[in-house]
């Protein structure tokens, strides 16, 4: 349907299998969505996960995972990728339509807040330590939740198989390893300078040691 008006379709995928099945089944691009990437995220070394989709495909490229300062970008590319895709570090932006608390819980988060856990829609994912505590549970003893009963709507207790009141995206917040770059909410147009400049700055300091 996207290919009937010229569009393009560039599909999650979290390891080298999905990949190939994405584009058999007619998937323009990948956005390889490696360890430590917001929400549901794989456990794959970007290194790894390129490098093996880059064995066989020659199609565009994007990585994902703790992606947020241009450093990251620079090297999103020299590991294979045509571009990198960030997300989390837009969320705590004035523009962005989230919760106030969601974004300055990403402010003053670090990696180390970031939990992996499928007991929320049955699909592992990266979420903030902090909002796991709000909704009344211990990010240090999750339940496992079973995957045949995927449910991106309403968390559920993978034990009692009873729907608890938290329920993700809403309550329980997504993000990836690399909010640490963040240090305000502050507009989408100063994250964008802000990574443009370290980009350059990084991919100067390259050449200069070539």
């Amino acid at each position: 349907a996207i290919h009937s008006y010229g569009g393009i379709v560039l599909h999650d995928v979290i390891n080298n299998k999905f990949a190939k099945k994405a584009v058999e089944k007619g998937a323009d691009g990948l956005i390889a969505v490696a360890a430590g990437a917001g929400g549901h995220a794989g456990t794959l070394s970007p290194f790894a996960l390129i490098q093996e989709i880059r064995e066989w495909f020659d199609g565009p490229v994007l990585l994902s995972g703790s992606i947020a300062h241009g450093r990251s970008v620079l090297a999103a590319q020299a590991a294979g990728a045509d571009l990198a895709y960030i997300g989390s570090a837009f969320i705590a932006t004035e523009e962005a339509n989230a919760d106030q608390g969601y974004k300055q819980m990403i402010v003053d988060s670090t990696a180390s807040d970031i939990v992996y856990s499928n007991l929320f829609t049955g699909v592992h994912g990266n979420y903030l330590r902090g909002s796991i505590e709000a909704a009344g549970l211990d990010p240090n003893n999750l339940a496992v939740s079973d995957p045949s009963a995927m449910n991106f709507g309403v968390g559920e207790d993978a034990d009692t198989s009873t729907k608890s009141e938290a329920k993700p995206w809403r309550d329980i917040w997504g993000a990836g390893q690399g909010i640490g770059a963040a240090d305000a909410v502050v507009p989408a147009a100063e994250i964008v300078e802000r990574l443009t400049r370290e980009y350059a700055a990084a991919k100067d300091q390259l050449l200069q040691q070539a």
